[in-house]
């Protein structure tokens, strides 16, 4: 054992994992309140929903775009500057959101602020937290997915309650509050993983992007972001035109983040022995179902909180498994890069996907047309993913993943004669069982 290989899988290891998870279920959870701000919003700025929604389209695609930069500095720094950086920023928007006089200034403060800041750490936090596993690394991988679900469950109606109460200006600087303490206690538990390592003189990260596989992956994932992003701006906004009280409006979120709980732990849990290529093939695929109940349910409550409990373990499995399959064809040179890439495709869907969905609302009140182009962003975004082959790219190295469709690694101590010369290892030097 040597430095570049005792941190897999060890009580430190999981530690990184749970300051990850808190960090970033803080920040993805206050970025989902959206959804419980936007009418308000809309009406104490005289604006409709359309232009409304770009605050947080805006937002999301600086989010996932800034994790194209951030992602490399991580690889060669570790994630704590970024997180103190991204967690000042981040605070400092919602700060500055709630004194905002005029939409477009939420568009810079709020974008710029919570999108910038957020996206500094959240994409680096993830990609750090694979370089710390081998065996349980999809697991790893869920436990620090896991945080958003859970923010998403309490911060959605406590913003709700909060905006009833105190308005949506004190409810920001509240949030603010509690991202501030939420990023200390990440920060405490993060560190860098001597695994850790930038691309490389020789070009990895193009390489990568040049592939087939990375090329039908950021596809999938810009269509799956349009229509996510589209639902989690809006969902709350159409059950309470349908009828449905402000109160169970809110919960809908809530359920989407307790499934997602659970399908982050569930798909995981079971990606060493099914792949974790294969679950993001059938989490994408069932998408567009959790879609079709919410075109149908015109108000129906029963309907919606299907569609909402669908919609969260889909949902929570593609996070959990993202990080593992791009380590399962790309290896673990430059994965902070790899991963910042593939949230730059992701942002561009967060930055379209909410205004199409609020600019059909405000053409039309027949709900199925909005609600419907969320459906078919879905439905192609699985039909390309499942187009992907299911072999590792092999950039000249021929032993296959540790997380392959196929079996799993025997431990983290069966090497290459590369991590025994003290070089820090891939996912491709470990031998399968």
């Amino acid at each position: 054992m040597n430095e570049a290989t005792d941190h897999f899988d060890t009580p430190r290891a999981w530690a990184v994992a749970i300051g990850a998870s808190i960090a970033n279920g803080v920040a993805f959870g206050v970025l989902y309140t959206f959804g419980a701000f936007v009418t308000t919003m809309a009406e104490d700025f005289n604006s409709s929903l359309g232009p409304t929604s770009i605050v947080f389209g805006l937002s999301m695609f600086l989010f996932f775009g800034t994790g194209a930069i951030s992602g490399r500095w991580a690889d060669a720094h570790g994630p704590r500057p970024l997180l103190i950086v991204g967690g000042a920023l981040f605070c400092g928007g919602l700060v500055a959101t709630s004194f905002v006089t005029a939409i477009w200034q939420g568009y810079i403060v709020y974008g710029v602020g919570c999108g910038v800041g957020g996206g500094i750490f959240c994409s680096p936090l993830f990609s750090t937290v694979a370089t710390f596993f081998v065996k349980y690394r999809a697991l790893a991988q869920g436990v620090a997915a896991t945080g958003s679900g859970v923010g998403t469950l309490l911060l959605v109606p406590l913003s709700k309650s909060l905006i009833e109460a105190e308005g949506w200006r004190n409810s920001y600087r509240i949030l603010a509050i509690i991202a501030a303490i939420a990023f200390i206690i990440g920060l405490v538990l993060v560190r860098r993983s001597p695994s850790q390592a930038p691309g490389g003189p020789d070009g990895h990260v193009r390489r990568v992007m040049r592939t087939r596989e990375f090329k039908t992956i950021s596809t999938a994932f810009g269509l799956m972001s349009m229509a996510l992003l589209g639902a989690f701006a809006f969902v709350i906004k159409f059950a309470e035109d349908d009828g449905v009280s402000p109160s169970k409006a809110a919960l809908l979120m809530s359920v989407v983040g307790a499934s997602s709980i659970l399908g982050r732990l569930l798909l995981t849990a079971v990606a060493g022995k099914l792949g974790s290529v294969r679950l993001l093939q059938i989490a994408l695929v069932a998408q567009p179902i959790a879609y079709f109940f919410w075109v149908i349910a015109n108000g129906r409550y029963y309907l919606l909180v299907i569609f909402a409990a669908l919609l969260g373990l889909t949902y929570g499995g593609f996070v959990a498994l993202s990080g593992d399959v791009v380590a399962f064809y790309f290896g673990l040179t430059g994965i902070g890069a790899v991963t910042g890439m593939l949230f730059l495709c992701s942002g561009f869907g967060s930055l379209v996907g909410p205004p199409i969905v609020g600019f059909l609302a405000d053409l039309s009140t027949i709900r199925i047309l909005p609600v419907g182009a969320v459906f078919a962003m879905a439905l192609l975004g699985a039909i390309v993913l499942l187009t992907i082959p299911t072999k590792p790219v092999e950039f000249g190295i021929t032993q296959p993943p540790s997380s392959s469709p196929g079996p799993a690694i025997k431990s983290s101590d069966t090497l290459s004669p590369k991590e025994t010369a003290g070089l820090r290892p891939t996912v491709f030097d470990l031998e399968p069982v």
